[in-house]
């Protein structure tokens, strides 16, 4: 009965969002290009064979990244299973094809409405689904529970807003995480989220965050070389990369490099917008605010004279870091998004800065101010802290030196993830 609730209630949502959804396909150009797949069309055929099947779902880029290294430990150990991932954005899908070839299905998933999410599952009958820190949803982890599958939840972490919706939806709550298995948590602070919403200790335990051990090639000095030239970048250029910016993000801080600019000119700002479907927009902004700029995707552009570099390609954001001096991360100066992974730069010996809203990584933010590898600040205060780090090597030298110590420090998750995995018997037979 609850599941027939549920979907009826998914469908009269779906009425009332058909006038936006239309708007946003056809005036925006967003989500025409995967509609179909969403709504069940060309999920591709999974013939089995006796094999076993690994569903994984990542609903973006940054749980995509976090649950790689995961992917290919499994992958190397458990040669013989399926794995399919699924996902919900473009960014995320593309992630995943670029970054794990080796999978045997790439997909998005399918809308949570038992007419076109019941049938794939039961068709393609998951043995094991795992999904990437949030994005539970009711009736795709029923349907897998009624196959048989084994449900566990990874780098799992739910914010205090998501913790105080559900609780006064307990009833469902409780349906909801019935369905797993087992929920490995970032922390104990998202452990004592989950206990508040009376979820059975047993299927809690702390492996710590993924993201900490996220895959950081590093390039060469010759390839760094190679990589500066060809963006048109100086000897002389003093390097800061801005990355995951949102709206209206890029405006604000573009504003206050237009005064760091009068006195020192050697600035170059890296500008790496979050979502593609933004780049042209901010290509708009630089040329109404008359800022010399040049584009990944047009060589030719990419001058010497340029202020600012637009990276309107994806996959690009850890090599923009390794060349900079300072590192700025978006979303987190804007109430709207709560923040994205600050430790990125860390790891290159990069300082980094971010905005006063960092509510969706409290743990992340907890450890960069812990380590002091970092600074938090707001659009009143980045300016005065830019210039005190352009004009001291030596603060920069320092906190770069504790951000390097501090991944060395926090890494495991990972392994200790896998090896739970293991130990309760979810991948055995595999």
């Amino acid at each position: 009965m609850y599941l027939f609730l549920y979907n009826i209630l998914i469908f009269l949502l779906a009425i009332l969002c058909l006038p936006y959804l239309l708007f946003q396909m056809f005036i925006k150009g967003k989500y025409k290009k995967n509609f179909l797949k969403r709504i069940g069309f060309q999920f591709p055929s999974i013939d089995k064979k006796n094999k076993k099947l690994i569903w994984i779902h990542a609903v973006s880029v940054g749980e995509t990244k976090a649950v790689t290294p995961l992917i290919k430990l499994i992958r190397n150990k458990y040669k013989n299973c399926l794995i399919l991932i699924s996902s919900v954005t473009e960014t995320g899908h593309l992630e995943a094809k670029k970054n794990l070839p080796f999978i045997d299905y790439h997909v998005f998933l399918p809308f949570d409405f038992a007419p076109i999410i019941s049938p794939i599952i039961q068709k393609s009958s998951p043995d094991l689904v795992i999904l990437s820190e949030t994005d539970y949803w009711l009736q795709f982890l029923s349907a897998a529970k009624k196959q048989g599958a084994k449900i566990a939840v990874v780098n799992g972490k739910i914010s205090e807003r998501s913790t105080n919706r559900l609780k006064k939806i307990s009833f469902f709550t409780k349906k909801l995480f019935s369905n797993i298995d087992l929920i490995c948590v970032q922390s104990s602070h998202y452990l004592t989220r989950f206990l508040d919403l009376r979820i059975d200790n047993k299927k809690l335990t702390v492996t710590g965050n993924l993201k900490f051990d996220d895959n950081y090639p590093l390039l060469t000095e010759k390839e760094l070389n190679e990589w500066k030239n060809s963006l048109g970048i100086s000897n002389d250029a003093f390097v800061i990369a801005i990355g995951s910016t949102h709206d209206p993000e890029e405006q604000e801080l573009l504003k206050i490099f237009s005064r760091l600019w009068e006195s020192y000119p050697q600035i170059k700002i890296i500008l790496v917008p979050r979502h593609p479907e933004r780049f042209n927009k901010v290509a708009n902004l630089l040329e109404k605010e008359n800022i010399a700029y040049g584009r990944i995707t047009l060589p030719e552009t990419l001058q010497k004279n340029n202020k600012v570099i637009l990276v309107d390609a994806m996959g690009l954001l850890k090599k923009c870091y390794q060349i900079s001096k300072i590192a700025i991360v978006g979303g987190s100066f804007t109430e709207k998004v709560g923040g994205h992974n600050i430790l990125e730069p860390c790891w290159y010996g990069v300082p980094v800065l971010f905005g006063p809203y960092l509510f969706s990584q409290p743990e992340l933010l907890d450890i960069v101010l812990r380590f002091n590898a970092g600074k938090q600040v707001t659009l009143e205060t980045v300016e005065s802290e830019l210039m005190h780090l352009i004009q001291k090597s030596e603060l920069r030298q320092m906190l770069a030196e504790n951000g390097l110590k501090m991944m060395k420090e926090i890494n495991g998750a990972t392994q200790k993830t896998f090896l739970l995995l293991e130990e309760k018997g979810f991948l055995d037979g595999f």
